[in-house]
């Protein structure tokens, strides 16, 4: 996949995260109103947070990355391995927003499902923008 096609992805995904979150709006009566509003605010403001996150790391730490041989390579390990975090953190999400709906019988907490995508396809952005860079030298 390209970062043409995550930008697609994140696209699409944003949108079926905003309706999602005006279904969560309009149906869930557990709680007011107010607080409705400000837990939709939330997960759009999340999933595109974590998401801008992720993908924004490597153009933020390429200028102190190019110092020197040694800030390159340890520094494009470990954003390498901040990557393979995310993917490991966005699985991890899914399973436990999953599981607790079930277990608990909460459905309404599946509303914000789109977050750990969002993770996943920041993690994936940074990915590329490393293999890329491995890639040129």
């Amino acid at each position: 996949m390209t970062k043409s096609g995550i930008k697609k992805y994140h696209k699409i995904i944003g949108y079926l995260n905003l309706i999602l979150s005006v279904l969560y709006l309009i149906f869930s009566r557990e709680s007011e109103l107010i607080e409705r509003l400000f837990a939709v605010l939330a997960i759009n403001v999340g999933y595109h947070m974590v998401y801008y996150f992720f993908a924004g790391i490597y153009k933020g730490t390429k200028l102190t990355r190019s110092h020197n041989d040694f800030n390159k390579s340890i520094g494009g390990i470990m954003i390498g391995l901040f990557a393979i975090f995310g993917f490991l953190a966005s699985i991890f999400l899914i399973y436990i927003f999953v599981h607790d709906a079930i277990t608990m019988n909460e459905y309404y907490r599946l509303f914000a499902i789109c977050i750990p995508f969002g993770i996943l396809l920041g993690a994936y952005s940074l990915w590329i923008d490393i293999r890329n860079e491995e890639i040129s030298f």
